[in-house]
């Protein structure tokens, strides 16, 4: 029985093989001789190896040349301001990187005398509840009980109802700020959901000094290299779904989202238990619904697994997969089925292959995960069985040993370049 109190990743990587809390010996290497009881061990890696050069180190911060490797997912050591963080996860350090950046940024921006105008301007219009709601769009929310909250209504609609007089003005200001806020960031190559406190001050302020003040911003993603790319990665270069998150209220994406869970079969409960989940924020639940619903099938088995999720990593990895098995239903088969086996998510093409989603750093040939290979790889023998062909995909990558393994085993697999497949 799935102990649902525990970080999913780490469930993950117990089924999987990896032991996360095994100490270091030194740096992972593969073994020789492919003699499968021989295997490798978790340490410290370069980090380099997984981190573009020119992302290394600059002015607003360094990260360590060394990452630890657990056996699936690298801790990396992010400073900035003389403060040394261990990040999870490469993909959660890039998003970090950028964070720190848009920062950097938007402080620039305020210290202009061109900011001082438009935010001057803007205060005779600003109505500190509304603003409130578009500083911390998640946290207010959150701070509802859920039983209230399925009650609670429209937030937008109670907010017009209650805008007459000179405050009409201000809550229409306050909708452009939500707007402008949302384009903002994903310029900047981060969410506007983000749980960064600072970065949500910093998004909020330039927002409604745009809105509300006519502050009128060069193109963020000249300003912050790479920025572009970043935040489209969420969305996969869908223009739709961008403008979307951007155009739409958290509240009424949550209505778009739940109808669309309507279309795939599931009830009123079974769409809340996922879209009122605390770990997902708008942008996570959109994308992931979007993409469940694309591929058209295992939406109700997808979001049973999904709604295990206890931390923001945890989410995050359920969006990977999403992505991961749309990718996939794009690109080699359409998946006829979802399914969940031996506590791992996997889908069935219509030609027979199970495929397995990982979202992961850097894979390496461990004794537990020969044995879930090894239970993987026996499903091609059982009697009468659907499945004729097994894949891999990871957004990672995997050491030489265990490709190897894996071929031998007649396990296909593919390390997706997820960041760039998204934006073709």
């Amino acid at each position: 029985m799935k102990q649902k109190n525990l970080p999913y990743l780490i469930l993950v990587a117990t089924l999987l093989g990896a032991a996360l809390n095994q100490p270091a010996h030194g740096q992972s290497t593969p073994q020789s001789g492919g003699d499968p009881s021989v295997f490798e061990s978790s340490g410290f890696l370069d980090a380099s190896k997984f981190v573009p050069a020119n992302m290394m180190s600059n002015s607003l911060y360094s990260i360590g040349e060394q990452t630890y490797n657990n056996g699936l997912q690298n801790t990396y050591f992010l400073t900035s301001g003389g403060v040394t963080k261990e990040i999870l996860g490469t993909h959660q350090l890039l998003q970090r990187i950028k964070e720190i950046e848009a920062i950097d940024y938007l402080r620039s921006v305020s210290r202009t005398d061109e900011f001082t105008k438009a935010l001057g301007k803007a205060a005779g219009d600003k109505v500190d509840s509304v603003i409130k709601v578009a500083k911390d769009p998640i946290g207010t929310v959150k701070n509802l009980p859920m039983g209230a909250s399925r009650f609670f209504g429209s937030i937008g609609e109670g907010l017009k109802q209650a805008g007459q007089g000179n405050g009409k003005k201000a809550l229409e200001s306050a909708t452009g700020m939500t707007k402008e806020k949302a384009r903002l960031a994903f310029k900047l190559g981060v969410s506007p959901y983000t749980d960064n406190a600072e970065l949500q001050e910093q998004l909020s302020n330039v927002a409604w000094a745009e809105a509300s003040g006519g502050l009128v911003l060069t193109a963020a993603s000249t300003i912050v290299p790479g920025a572009a790319g970043t935040a489209l990665t969420a969305v996969g270069g869908n223009q739709i779904l961008q403008n979307q998150l951007i155009d739409t209220p958290p509240n009424q994406l949550r209505i778009i989202n739940r109808k669309k869970l309507f279309d795939l079969g599931l009830d009123r409960d079974q769409a809340d238990a996922f879209l009122m989940h605390p770990e997902y924020n708008p942008v996570s639940s959109t994308v992931i619904v979007d993409a469940l619903s694309r591929i058209g099938v295992g939406a109700e088995t997808f979001l049973q697994e999904a709604e295990a999720a206890t931390t923001p990593t945890d989410s995050f990895y359920f969006q990977r997969l999403a992505q991961l098995l749309l990718e996939y239903h794009k690109s080699v088969a359409p998946i006829q089925s979802i399914h969940v086996k031996d506590g791992l998510l996997c889908a069935l093409d219509k030609n027979g292959t199970l495929v397995v989603p990982v979202s992961l750093d850097y894979a390496i040939w461990r004794e537990r995960l020969s044995t879930r290979v090894d239970e993987f790889s026996s499903l091609l023998s059982l009697p009468n069985t659907k499945v004729k062909a097994l894949a891999v995909w990871t957004d990672g990558a995997l050491s030489p040993r265990l490709s190897e393994e894996f071929t031998k085993r007649n396990i296909s697999y593919r390390n997706l370049d997820l960041e760039n497949q998204l934006l073709k």
